[in-house]
């Protein structure tokens, strides 16, 4: 649990488990204190975000639709749009209560709006299409994992209404109009004291996975490669990690990949703390989830470079693409 005097900064406070009740072991010194899960990412700031990229003139803001609550679904399309440039695709908070994950994209974003030298570079050859905020309607209802209708969205990929599930249907609608070449859904975990990725769970994407998140590595100390769902799960079946051995394709990095056959990668951030560099004070951080967010146009500065024969044609169900059912590998 973090806590706030001022709605801005944010410390750990210590907690305790009984089983049944979560008890905060804290003695305010102000009559006035905010708590929470992490460090709240508000609608306010999130429309800021999009007053920010509305300004610059590489960004262009659409709404994909509306959601059952009546909010748009935005769609942030940075860099121009070129039948021959990569389409890049980060989708974030599909689970709202993983507030982490926007103050992720907002670093993204202002990495890619800064224009600085490798920013320019990447948009030279790439578009970069990204939904800041997948569930608008848990995130301003409160709910942890949840829309408006009570559906996790990260389990309706393979099937999604149109009715019940509004942001997984319209952003499925324009990756199909779009195409995809590489794909990232920014999560939290409660429970695993690292950042990590999954995904690349194909044979034949696999080594691009492992070398994506090495070059992640090397570009922020805060990310790390040795432990992941697998690993720290190892003596024990994981629900989210390669060794479960069937394809979820109702999970949006399994059906990215799947259909569009490309790198789809999932990201994680702690809840707690990054045990290798940990902060007592803060723990994990927004301002350590915004500058992971900044750092990661490096690896996907480096994989683009690379793309082309990675991925020769970003069509769905295209006849020269890799077929998926002769791959035996254990998948998400």
């Amino acid at each position: 649990m973090v806590a706030s005097y001022d709605q801005r900064n944010w410390f750990r406070v210590e907690t305790q488990f009984d089983g049944q009740s979560l008890i905060i072991k804290h003695r305010p010194t102000h009559s006035n204190i905010s708590y929470a899960y992490f460090t709240p990412y508000s609608y306010e700031r999130h429309q800021n975000l999009m007053a920010l990229a509305k300004a610059s003139s590489i960004s262009n803001h659409t709404s994909l639709g509306l959601t059952s609550d009546n909010h748009p679904i935005d769609l942030l399309t940075i860099g121009k749009e070129g039948v021959n440039k990569h389409k890049i695709w980060l989708i974030a908070r599909q689970h709202p209560g993983e507030t982490m994950a926007e103050w992720f994209i907002e670093g993204l974003v202002n990495r890619l709006l800064s224009q600085d030298e490798l920013s320019k570079k990447l948009l030279e050859t790439s578009v970069f299409y990204i939904v800041p905020n997948m569930n608008p309607d848990g995130s301003v209802r409160g709910n942890h994992r949840t829309n408006s209708n009570g559906h996790n969205l990260n389990r309706e990929w393979d099937n999604p209404s149109e009715s019940n599930c509004p942001e997984v249907y319209y952003v499925q609608q324009a990756m199909q109009n779009k195409g995809v070449d590489l794909f990232i859904d920014v999560h939290g975990d409660e429970e695993i004291p690292y950042n990590f990725m999954m995904g690349g769970t194909s044979c034949s994407l696999k080594k691009q996975a492992a070398d994506f998140k090495s070059d992640f590595a090397k570009a922020n100390s805060d990310f790390q490669i040795e432990v992941d769902y697998d690993t720290y799960h190892a003596a024990q079946s994981s629900c989210c990690g390669s060794s479960c051995g069937n394809k979820d394709l109702s999970k949006a990095s399994a059906y990215v990949e799947d259909k569009f056959k490309c790198l789809s990668l999932v990201l994680e951030m702690p809840f707690v703390d990054n045990d290798n560099a940990p902060n007592k004070k803060q723990g994990w951080s927004s301002e350590r989830s915004f500058e992971l967010g900044y750092s990661i146009a490096e690896p996907i500065a480096q994989i683009t470079s690379k793309l082309p024969e990675i991925n020769p044609s970003n069509k769905a169900n295209d006849t020269h693409l890799i077929n998926n059912k002769s791959d035996k590998c254990a998948v998400l």
